[in-house]
């Protein structure tokens, strides 16, 4: 019966089409959305960061006045998300109502995309099971259908680094590396921390290519050629060389020494009155002397961040629980069944959450590396229904020969240890690449 019941769940997941995923998946967020858009909703956030910038580009074409008390230029955010923001604005109003929704309504759109990414990463690597398993367990997820609320990167990011993986694993003509250094170049620009796992996955793809220097050169000429204007950009307007954002020391300073230093504290704090740029040194400075002078605070604080990056928010516990310890037992799995192909997905949970530990911590950090979360969680919970089966099979069939008086319980058991017998025991073929 259980047998009978695995089957069927995988043959249900196999008839089911990413797309239908993707419509539930946008339903739920949407619905989520208007309820919360009905009582306030995104527009109770005009005054962060992203809005603040976005006003400014569309009232000064300016990228500038991230906080309230200072005008001058600014790289505290990384561009992409105020661009669209600003676009926004432009388009249905600043402030408005209507941009509120709309906002929203794109950042659904990404987020429900999402799902279908998940589900080709899952085909090509692991399985379709698996693929559409952890399709599900994105469209569904009761904290991800929270974060297209929030007027930020958030879901455009995870997209991002969803396509980004999948691109990079499936390059191999020359044109491909190139698609997916422009893919994560975009990424870069939306949130950096998302480059954190790239130069691992990346190794590892090129050393299973034969023209790797081509393929190299193909993927990282294309992503410098969208890096490169933002950083100069940086460079030209805060006289420092910030490739992206500014903000890194500063952040590693809120996390460990003080908050009270943050831009948003005041309008008369230390940022406004002696710039960003001076701001981020002084604070650079403060981090070095502070590491430096007590090494083991810093160490037991980032601890307790790695800890609690992968339960928060606390709120969510159960699921949270639940689902830390379903993408471990997936990459563990992963690891054993020596999946080459897949192997490199595993750098982002692995490396990701490094920047967050020696920073803080706060539930949309982690959800840019969900896709890949759901993804290993699935694979996981298909390779755990399959060993379920089988060992159910073979105790139904060792039982069977016992009563038939083939061979005892005991005697296969003694035999099978002693190397005598093979369990002979149905092994799943390996997972291929379908466009290799």
């Amino acid at each position: 019966m259980h047998s009978a019941r695995s089957s069927s769940v995988h043959a249900r997941l196999r008839a089911t089409s990413p797309w239908v995923i993707f419509s539930i998946a946008l339903l739920f967020r949407v619905a989520v959305g208007i309820r919360f858009f009905l009582v306030g909703g995104i527009t109770y956030q005009w005054s962060n960061e992203v809005a603040a910038i976005a006003r400014s580009l569309v009232l000064r074409h300016a990228f500038a006045g991230a906080y309230r008390g200072y005008g001058g230029p600014t790289a505290w955010l990384a561009p992409g998300y105020p661009f669209v923001t600003a676009a926004v604005f432009r388009i249905f109003g600043i402030n408005s109502a209507s941009s509120g929704l709309v906002l929203l309504l794109i950042n659904a759109l990404f987020a429900s995309f999402t799902a279908v990414l998940v589900y080709h990463l899952g085909r090509d690597h692991f399985s379709k099971p698996a693929g559409l398993l952890g399709a599900w367990l994105w469209a569904l997820s009761p904290v991800g259908v929270l974060m297209p609320l929030l007027l930020w990167d958030t879901s455009i990011s995870a997209f991002l680094l969803a396509a980004g993986v999948l691109l990079l694993l499936r390059a191999e003509a020359v044109r491909q590396w190139a698609a997916a250094g422009l893919v994560w170049g975009v990424s870069a620009l939306f949130s950096p921390a998302l480059l954190a796992p790239l130069a691992l996955i990346l190794a590892m793809k090129l050393s299973q290519v034969s023209s790797r220097k081509r393929a190299a050169i193909a993927f990282c000429a294309s992503m410098l050629l969208v890096l490169l204007p933002w950083s100069l950009r940086n460079y030209l307007e805060l006289h420092a060389l910030f490739p992206v954002r500014s903000n890194g020391w500063a952040e590693i300073y809120f996390g460990n020494v003080s908050f009270a230093l943050h831009p948003c504290a005041r309008p008369d704090g230390l940022y406004q009155r002696i710039g960003e740029t001076p701001f981020v040194h002084q604070l650079r400075r403060e981090v070095v002397e502070y590491v430096r002078s007590s090494p083991g605070d810093f160490l037991r604080k980032s601890l307790q961040r790695a800890f609690r990056f992968w339960l928060v928010p606390f709120a969510f516990l159960p699921f949270t629980g639940a689902f830390a310890a379903l993408s471990l037992a997936g990459g563990v799995l992963l690891i054993r069944d020596r999946r080459l192909s897949a192997t490199g997905i595993l750098a982002v949970p692995i490396l990701y959450p490094l920047i967050y530990s020696i920073t803080h911590i706060e539930t949309r950090y982690r959800h840019p590396i969900e896709p890949v979360l759901c993804l290993l969680s699935a694979y996981g919970l298909c390779e755990l229904l399959e060993y379920a089966r089988v060992a159910k099979k073979w105790t139904g069939e060792s039982s069977k020969r016992e009563k038939t008086g083939a061979v005892s319980g005991l005697d296969l058991i003694a035999d099978v240890q002693t190397g005598t017998r093979s369990p002979e025991l149905p092994r799943r073929p390996e997972a291929t690449n379908p466009l290799t």
